[in-house]
């Protein structure tokens, strides 16, 4: 990018002083700067987003040497990351805040801080950099802390329930929030934000990478983590992380992975049920991030066919209260019905031009009205 993203001031210290700043482990940073244009001006109608990366201290690697004949050599690489997070920018000027975690190398070395920030809606954008940091030591004013993050897990989306179903290759989606925000450093064994399928515990996903804090926001953010190849059955996933005091807590979910031919539904239900005038259908398939046509055909016990629904729409694998189908309790002939115990089927089909459709179907499920 032609535009640049400059650092103005560090926890009320104008970075133009030249003095370098130190960041200590548990200090709470704030960092404001601007969008300038070459030449260093203020961009101050651009508005868009910056996607701050803080970096630790350089770390010494070898090179393994399994050549015959080759050397092992020291390389430099500055890959751990002390926060990364998303900001507004607003008139060309950003600012944003974070702790530092516990668990950085303590010898005072310098830093650096990656920017890029873009503009969507003027197809414009910015990068920049600033190593004018000292990072190391502890700040005086520790804080008490005791208490761990608190982890929400997901398939694919935030409409996944307990024991849902997915595809194959579904997203592992966690939501972290912690008072002073999540360790994701990587420097210390045992500290890594991790995930455990299937208590698989040899082969542990690391997700330090993966994670990211929420817009303006340190205190919460999330991992989305791409699993592939599942086989079909019954699943766990057990999620430990670390908030930057290092305090740990754990969570875990189980989901069913479903490969057959057709669509499969579960968790098919309405919501309120009884209900009086109005209603809404939910369920999960496994046919995640698919345009997909619903038909819900709704019975008297006696089998009589009384309303029809049907709506298009795409799921990424849960049908829920955001976006269920509602339905007002009238026949298809816009009267409303007699209170009573009435039976629905749930039917599905995708579409997908070019390519014949895959369909599914619920079983009997029921429902009552009260008038």
């Amino acid at each position: 990018p032609r535009r640049e993203v400059r650092t103005k001031v560090i926890n009320t210290s104008n970075v133009q002083a030249g003095v370098p700043d130190t960041l200590r482990a548990l200090q709470k940073i704030t960092i404001a700067g601007e969008i300038t244009d070459e030449v260093g001006k203020l961009l101050n109608d651009f508005n868009g987003t910056l996607y701050p990366t803080i970096y630790d201290k350089k770390a010494t690697l070898y090179t393994l040497g399994q050549d015959p004949g080759s050397p092992v050599k020291p390389f430099d690489i500055q890959r751990n990351v002390i926060f990364k997070g998303k900001a507004s920018v607003n008139k060309g000027k950003f600012e944003f805040s974070f702790v530092v975690p516990k668990d950085i190398n303590f010898e005072v070395g310098p830093g650096k801080i990656s920017y890029y920030a873009a503009e969507p809606s003027r197809m414009r954008d910015a990068h920049g950099f600033y190593n004018n940091i000292l990072i190391g030591g502890t700040d005086p004013n520790i804080f008490a802390d005791r208490q761990g993050p608190e982890i929400d897990i997901y398939m694919n989306s935030e409409d996944f329930v307990f024991g849902g179903i997915t595809d194959p290759d579904p997203t592992l989606l966690v939501l972290l929030a912690d008072e002073n925000g999540i360790n994701v450093v990587g420097n210390s064994i045992g500290h890594d934000l991790e995930g455990i399928l299937d208590e698989d515990t040899q082969n542990s996903l690391v997700l330090n990478d993966y994670y990211s804090s929420e817009q303006d926001d340190y205190t919460r953010g999330s991992v989305r983590y791409p699993l592939s190849k599942l086989e079909p059955g019954k699943h766990t996933v057990r999620i430990k992380a670390w908030d930057v005091a290092n305090n740990s807590s754990e969570a875990a979910t189980e989901f069913v992975v479903f490969d057959g031919e057709g669509i499969r539904l579960e968790q098919v239900l309405n919501y309120p049920n009884p209900f009086t005038d109005r209603t809404c259908f939910q369920f999960d398939h496994n046919y995640a991030n698919q345009e997909l046509s619903v038909v819900i055909n709704i019975f008297t016990v006696s089998g009589r066919l009384v309303k029809t629904l049907r709506q298009d729409l795409f799921s990424d694998g849960a049908i829920r209260l955001d976006d269920c189908i509602p339905w007002d309790g009238k026949d298809d002939f816009g009267d409303s019905l007699a209170r009573g115990v009435y039976l629905y089927k749930v039917y599905v089909e995708s579409i997908i031009p070019g390519l014949p459709a895959v369909k599914g179907e619920s079983g009997f499920e029921k429902l009552v009205i009260l008038k």
